[in-house]
């Protein structure tokens, strides 16, 4: 497989092109030409391409490896996960963007094969999912939309905004609710909200300093944001907390490479 990503346009070549797959998620001068835009993550090299350029991303992938893609128009941003692990933000979208996305699988050559998921299945990455923060909520909101948390789409956006609206009222009454507290902080996550994010889970942090979800999602804000010694710190409070957790070996790995 060359590459995973986006792109605006359909290509009119054949298939047995060669630059086919190349100009397509590489986005080459032909297509800049034609105003086209698109990314990709290419397993081979571990590049990412963007608007006609490239450079070192995250790891290659494979056969049996499990890629990620995340689109998010109200922050205008795109990111990577492999295996359930987030590679950190790899292009913006334009701020005056408006046209048709199309996902886009690379092969090299004719026969291969791939399995996609666009949410009917639980997603690797645990942040779009509930797996992590599974204590049971008082609060309606959470309890009704729990399981749609993920999708950041049309009347699921609305949701979100209105989820957050609640809990920080919820919040003003009861500040260091800490459930609430880790609840918010991860929607804000999940929305491309970094700053906010990582507000709720600091203060958090300090009601609870060996708390793991923040920890977690500290981490990985750090890690996106190019912060790695910060980022480091908390993975590893969070492995010695967690020292047999996969997904946070792997990561800690990760950020101490």
């Amino acid at each position: 497989m060359i590459g995973i990503g986006y792109c605006t346009k359909q290509s009119n070549k054949k298939i047995n092109d060669s630059n086919y797959i190349n100009n397509m998620l590489m986005l080459g001068q032909e297509n800049m030409e034609n105003d086209s835009w698109g990314c990709g993550y290419h397993g081979d090299d571990g590049y990412s391409f963007y608007s006609g350029s490239g450079g070192p991303y995250g790891e290659s992938y494979t056969t049996g490896d499990i890629v990620g893609c995340y689109l998010n128009f109200r922050e205008n941003i795109v990111f990577y996960t492999k295996n359930g692990i987030n590679l950190g933000i790899a292009c913006y979208l334009r701020s005056n963007f408006k046209d048709i996305l199309y996902p886009c699988v690379g092969f090299r050559s004719q026969g291969g094969s791939v399995k996609v998921n666009f949410g009917n299945e639980n997603f690797k990455y645990s942040a779009m999912t509930n797996e992590d923060i599974n204590k049971q909520s008082k609060n309606a909101l959470i309890l009704e939309y729990q399981e749609k948390v993920y999708f950041i789409v049309s009347e699921y956006e609305n949701m979100l905004v209105s989820l957050i609206d609640n809990l920080t009222k919820s919040l003003e009454k009861e500040p260091n609710n800490t459930f609430e507290l880790s609840y918010r902080g991860k929607l804000y996550f999940i929305m491309g909200k970094y700053d906010a994010a990582f507000e709720d889970l600091t203060r958090l942090l300090k009601i609870e300093p060996d708390n793991t979800i923040a920890l977690r999602y500290r981490g990985e804000i750090n890690f996106m944001m190019k912060r790695y010694h910060e980022s480091f710190a908390d993975l590893e409070k969070l492995l010695r907390n967690k020292p047999n957790d996969v997904w946070v070996k792997k990561v800690y790995e990760l950020v101490r490479g």
